[in-house]
């Protein structure tokens, strides 16, 4: 299976020339890794429409949507609209729209529903809470997963990329600090144990990743670890040698265990 390295580019960069010229500084050199490693761009809506000619080899993503079809939601971006862009990733759940812009579980599984409905892949973010710790992790991602997968039919839950996504983690907060790699490892292998409980072996058929400043300095504490499928990477992702080292480390390991 292919690991997979997503980008989240948040609300940067400010251009639309600058994101251009950042998606092409490596896109040619994907070609040799495209066998095991798969890259997601999900840069800011407003640069979907001119970067989603770029989509040969690399996936573009979306950093929300909203959990209804469509309406009167001011500033809200609809699925069926992002499929329109050859969007085929949604980032959902992320800590940082948790933190800061009070979306909860209910509104993220509302969003999980509608996404996979509309065959786009949700990239389901877990572990993001205010306050919590090291020692909270396991009781709050087993909640989180429970919530946001609420009414998901079991044959749907390996379509969902999840991720672990400390918030203590995120270069963006106060204090950041990584986390290591045996504590990811942990996490990544309490979300398979939680897909295992509702669909059995097939877990083993769905994505679990890492997030939380992933860079090229700490890309190897993830990536030898064969059950982290992958990362969400912020802020190293506006960086093309930074993102490049990251997708090449993943490659790496993943030609030693072929």
């Amino acid at each position: 299976m292919k690991r997979l390295i997503i980008a989240n580019w948040k609300m940067n960069p400010q251009t639309l020339e600058e994101a251009k010229k950042l998606m092409v500084s490596w896109q040619h050199r994907l070609h040799f890794v495209a066998d095991h490693v798969e890259v997601v761009i999900c840069p800011p809506f407003v640069f979907l429409p001119s970067l989603h000619h770029h989509v040969a080899v690399i996936k573009l993503g979306a950093q929300n949507m909203s959990w209804i079809e469509e309406g009167a939601l001011t500033g809200e971006v609809s699925a069926i609209q992002l499929k329109h862009w050859k969007v085929s990733y949604v980032i959902l759940g992320h800590s940082e729209r948790r933190l800061y812009l009070g979306e909860t579980d209910s509104i993220v599984n509302e969003k999980v529903k509608l996404a996979l409905y509309h065959k786009l892949t949700p990239i389901l973010c877990l572990g993001g809470e205010q306050g919590a710790d090291r020692d909270q992790m396991q009781s709050l991602v087993t909640k989180q997963f429970a919530a946001c997968t609420k009414d998901v039919e079991d044959k749907n839950l390996h379509k969902i990329v999840y991720v672990y996504e400390p918030t203590w983690a995120i270069s963006t907060m106060n204090k950041s600090r990584p986390e290591t790699g045996e504590h990811a490892a942990e996490m990544v292998d309490h979300i398979y144990t939680l897909l295992e409980h509702r669909i059995g072996k097939a877990a083993k058929t769905a994505k679990v990743l890492y997030g939380g400043t992933v860079n090229k300095l700490n890309v190897h504490e993830y990536a030898k670890f064969p059950q982290i499928d992958g990362a969400l990477v912020g802020a190293a992702s506006l960086d093309s040698e930074n993102f490049w080292q990251i997708i090449k480390e993943f490659h790496r390991e993943s030609l030693h265990r072929s």
